[in-house]
């Protein structure tokens, strides 16, 4: 399916490293974390909880993927984020890996961080999709890619045999992406025009069918002429 083997890809890279204490304080870093974090100062990595560098909307997403790691019998799926730093979009692929010390009593957790933004974008725009699927982390052709699908802040990705979740919304995922390969139709969906093999109209709507898709998609008023015309229609 031509899916990016993301695991080649961090043996490339030098991950940034953060141990934190059991009160989530931060314990240790390592230079690359300071390279991947240089907006943040360092005396304020060091004060209190790492949950107070997040946006307050983040915190309680943080404070649960950080007590799963925390409990050693779960293991906490790898993630994928999209950070604005230093003026730069930046992709982290993130691993939390609780651990303990010789008596199993001290808990501390560690989260690597790999900046996969090269694998990811060129000049501002998205040479792979970073998506997830069942724990798993996948880079996407955007070749291989139906349609996109609004999911409140988030994205939902559909390719002819699996549907991914993605950390970017979708005004984001399109303004990364051709705009001769991907057309936004709807306020809730970014089409690939090589995928429409059906456009459906009659007196009061025009929806289109992709291939390998179950779902018909609809086509917004305001965004029909310009649809029809980029297709030969008008």
């Amino acid at each position: 399916m031509g899916v990016t083997n993301v695991l080649s890809i961090i043996e490339q890279i030098e991950p940034g490293v953060v141990i934190l204490n059991q009160d989530l304080s931060v314990s240790h870093i390592n230079r690359v974390f300071m390279l991947l974090f240089c907006d943040i100062p360092l005396e304020q990595l060091f004060l209190g909880s790492i949950l107070e560098i997040h946006r307050q909307e983040s915190r309680d997403r943080v404070r649960d993927m950080l007590r799963l790691a925390a409990e050693a019998k779960r293991q906490v799926p790898t993630t994928i984020r999209f950070i604005r730093n230093d003026d730069k979009d930046r992709y982290l692929l993130i691993k939390l890996v609780p651990l303990v010390d010789r008596e199993m009593t001290e808990e501390k957790i560690s989260a690597l961080f790999y900046d996969v933004t090269p694998f990811i974008t060129t000049e501002q725009k998205l040479m792979r999709v970073p998506v997830s699927s069942h724990g798993e982390i996948h880079l996407l052709n955007p070749h291989e890619i139906l349609y996109f699908k609004a999911d409140n802040i988030y994205t939902t990705v559909r390719t002819e045999t699996c549907e991914y979740h993605c950390a970017l919304s979708l005004g984001a995922v399109e303004k990364r992406l051709s705009h001769e390969m991907f057309h936004r139709v709807h306020r809730s969906y970014l089409v690939n025009i090589g995928k429409v093999h059906k456009i459906l109209r009659d007196p009061s709507e025009c929806s289109v069918d992709v291939v390998g898709g179950e779902v018909r998609i609809p086509i917004s008023r305001d965004k029909m002429q310009d649809f029809l015309s980029i297709v030969g229609l008008k």
